[in-house]
């Protein structure tokens, strides 16, 4: 696996791109605590988009 900044859909990503698989996550930061995700893998019509919080550790 190996962490790149690919261009996705005009935009400067941090892209995470996995070795073994047709996969690329892509991300980018809403806020301090939030991530938006999206996976681009081959094979799929539309990508999956996902949200990664920051745990706080209180809970």
């Amino acid at each position: 696996m190996r962490l790149r900044m690919v261009e996705y859909r005009g935009v400067l990503s941090a892209t995470m791109i996995y070795d073994a698989l047709p996969i690329n996550d892509h991300f980018r930061l809403i806020d301090d605590d939030t991530v938006l995700g999206v996976m681009d893998m081959r094979g799929l019509d539309r990508p999956l988009m996902f949200v990664l919080r920051r745990d706080d550790g209180d809970g």
